[in-house]
């Protein structure tokens, strides 16, 4: 008698456990695409969803969300891709170092280096030409890169772009501008640091 009642109390429960998740993940949803157009509007960019491209403080930008890993191990990335405005060379590539990178050195493989070690350890190089060694010495632009590299989970350098992500989607504009400030401060910082190198400026 009472098993008909039981089943359809379950199944009522389900639902509503069902249609609340849903709802706080819309909400959550709706919150990050506001947050995201704020952040967008107090730099005079476009917002589309949470998707963000214009000029960042002079600098060309795109911020997306990316999906990685597959199945259960599926994760969301927020993706920043920030143009350098020609500080550095487009064929030039900067990224971490890699566990690969180390056991191909034990074999023989030659790293291109800039003659810093510390610098040497932590990063791989490609196409690395002496002006541009002369840039990357730097000193506040490896202060900058040494942030960079501890606060993002993955980034590199490559055709006059950063390429930087983190995990998880920023919830308000003041997070959107923690993940994208250190970035900006090392486009900041290389461009200075090219200019000097070429003579560009004085002092």
């Amino acid at each position: 008698m009472y098993e008909p009642l039981f089943v359809l109390l379950a199944v009522a429960a389900s639902l509503s456990l069902v249609g609340l998740i849903a709802y706080f993940a819309w909400r959550t949803h709706k919150a990050r695409v506001e947050a995201w157009a704020e952040f967008a509007s107090r730099h005079g960019m476009h917002a589309e969803g949470l998707h963000i491209e214009g000029d960042y403080e002079g600098y060309p930008l795109k911020l997306e969300t990316q999906s990685r890993g597959s199945g259960k191990h599926r994760y969301t990335v927020t993706v920043l891709h920030l143009s350098l405005q020609g500080a550095l060379p487009p064929d030039f590539s900067l990224e971490r170092e890699r566990l690969g990178d180390k056991v191909l050195r034990l074999f023989g493989k030659q790293d291109e280096e800039i003659g810093d070690d510390p610098f040497d350890q932590l990063f791989d190089l490609e196409n690395l030409s002496s002006a541009t060694a002369r840039v990357l010495r730097n000193e506040g632009f490896q202060q900058h890169l040494y942030e960079l590299s501890s606060l993002y989970a993955d980034f590199h350098i490559k055709a006059g772009w950063i390429q930087a992500e983190r995990r998880n989607v920023p919830s308000t504009a003041d997070e959107l501008e923690e993940f994208t400030g250190p970035a900006l401060m090392l486009a900041h910082t290389l461009e200075e640091a090219s200019q000097r190198s070429k003579g560009w400026t004085t002092g």
